[in-house]
């Protein structure tokens, strides 16, 4: 049954569509939470002398729109990937190691984001902590079609990696 959900068109297709969609809300998202989120200056002051210090947005937040970027790049290679070379190896161990990369990416990104929720960067009286919530749990999703898509090409390139391979050739001997 594996084999065959790895091998469905449909189902890759859909869940590159929903890996693209949710992309494209985590980057709005983010993004608004991003730009309402405003740095401001704090006067810290020191036994040794007093000076201004800017807090500006957290890189975690940057982090997380880089991952919805990254997303829609990965979409696209394997869109590409999958129709013009579907039958090359090297190509399939890239599919699995840019699956991976994306794999780590989305489980870091979210739980860093998530992780700051909690603190004074997004406090209750700020407006950035609505779409930076909805931004965190739509990553958590996206983590989450990312490991069942990794799975999915792990079964694909290393089962059809053990396949002998026939030629197409008319007349060559099999």
């Amino acid at each position: 049954m594996a084999k065959n959900m790895a091998e469905n068109k449909t189902l890759h297709y859909a869940l590159r569509v929903l890996q693209l969609i949710f992309a494209i809300i985590v980057m709005g998202t983010d993004g608004y939470a991003i730009h309402v989120f405003r740095g401001h200056t704090v006067y810290e002051h020191f036994d040794y002398g007093n000076f201004y210090d800017y807090y500006g947005v957290p890189n975690a937040w940057g982090f997380l729109m880089f991952c919805a970027a990254w997303t829609v790049l990965i979409v696209i290679f394997h869109l590409i990937a999958g129709i013009r070379f579907a039958d090359r190896a090297l190509v399939g161990y890239i599919r699995v190691a840019v699956e991976a990369v994306a794999v780590l990416s989305w489980l870091a990104g979210f739980i860093s984001v998530a992780v700051q929720i909690s603190t004074d960067t997004c406090s209750a009286g700020k407006s950035s902590c609505g779409p930076l919530k909805a931004a965190t749990v739509f990553g958590a999703f996206e983590w989450l079609l990312f490991m069942v898509t990794a799975a999915l090409t792990v079964m694909l390139v290393f089962d059809s990696s053990r396949k002998p391979r026939t030629s197409t050739r008319p007349g060559a001997a099999v």
